[in-house]
């Protein structure tokens, strides 16, 4: 349900986080460096504060990773989805590093750029096809200085050198499929193709 983040960042956390949740709107620098996964919550962080306090399980909406210009964006902004199991691997694909991106939300998006990506193992949800959901965590560039994690399906990428801009195909969701080399394995949805 731990585990460190592929690089720590320097950012800040809510002060009202670290005193019971007071009415400070202040922020504390802190070190990011864990995330943690609990099933039907959002994720959470590992920090070390400047004072040289640790803390874990700091909400997501809780964190800038730099100061902040502007209003915060609620948690379900940030996160769309909560968290599937327990288990979780986290990797930093070199193709997405710093790259920018937009994150959808309804008619509005927001820019930021790729941090690194935590995907759910051994569960329900990550097993079917359908309903398996990565989160690329994403360092929002809009001024609210918040760390997002979206799904591949709320995210558009901004690689100058092969995107094209224009209007989004309407995807769908990935087909109730699964794909097996040998013959006489389990499957879910419709029968498996053969080529």
């Amino acid at each position: 349900m731990n585990t460190s983040c592929l690089h720590h960042i320097y950012g800040y956390v809510e002060e009202r986080i670290l005193f019971g949740l007071n009415e400070s709107k202040e922020l504390t620098p802190c070190v990011i460096f864990g995330v943690t996964s609990v099933p039907s919550r959002c994720l959470h962080f590992s920090i070390l504060t400047e004072a040289g306090a640790q803390w874990a399980r700091i909400p997501i909406h809780m964190l800038r990773h730099t100061k902040p210009t502007r209003d915060p964006h609620p948690l379900s902004t940030l996160q769309a989805w909560d968290c599937m199991g327990w288990d979780f691997h986290a990797v930093k694909y070199e193709y997405l590093r710093e790259m920018g991106c937009e994150i959808i939300v309804g008619k509005d998006r927001i820019p930021a750029s790729y941090w690194f990506t935590v995907d759910h193992t051994d569960n329900g949800f990550s097993l079917d096809p359908q309903q398996n959901k990565c989160f690329h965590l994403l360092l929002l560039q809009d001024g609210s200085g918040q760390i997002a994690a979206m799904p591949n399906n709320r995210i558009l990428w901004k690689d100058h050198s092969f995107v094209k801009e224009g209007e989004v195909p309407k995807y769908k969701t990935m087909a109730p499929v699964t794909w097996h080399a040998e013959e006489g394995k389990s499957q879910q949805g419709e029968a498996m193709t053969k080529d």
